[in-house]
């Protein structure tokens, strides 16, 4: 919270904790759909979202919300969702994760690189960048 409140980041602890798989599998669904940089739009859109104005993210109409914002037609997010199509490309994103040294959220990998979870310092992850590129 000190981090957040130094950088000028509105955020409010959620109030309770939530399976974040449906808006990781529609990330998933943005990606297919819209391409790389409106996935990671999408996945930004829901942090901000879950963090700062507790929404919802098992919610498919957030979501869907969300998607459309990227393109992606709102009406399509729950039927994806119900039938798993990206269930698949979400466990292997995990089981790469799990492999780098992924081991909390948030975080953060760069190819060649360790795995940083957590949250951490500005300067923490300029310091790990700058190893990184002396090597």
């Amino acid at each position: 919270m000190d981090l957040a409140k130094r950088v000028g980041l509105p955020m409010e602890p959620p109030q309770r904790n939530l399976n974040s798989r449906f808006a990781l599998e529609t990330g998933e669904l943005v990606r297919a759909l819209q391409g790389e940089d409106a996935s990671g739009r999408f996945h930004h859109a829901v942090a901000r979202a879950f963090f700062t104005e507790g929404a919802d993210i098992t919610d498919a109409a957030v979501l869907g919300r969300m998607a459309a914002a990227e393109g992606v037609d709102a009406a399509e997010v729950e039927p994806a969702w119900r039938e798993r199509r990206y269930r698949r490309a979400v466990d292997t994103a995990s089981e790469q994760g799990m492999r780098a040294g992924v081991r909390g959220v948030p975080a953060f990998a760069w190819e060649g690189g360790p795995a940083v979870a957590g949250m951490r310092e500005p300067e923490s992850l300029v310091e790990i960048l700058q190893r990184l590129r002396a090597r």
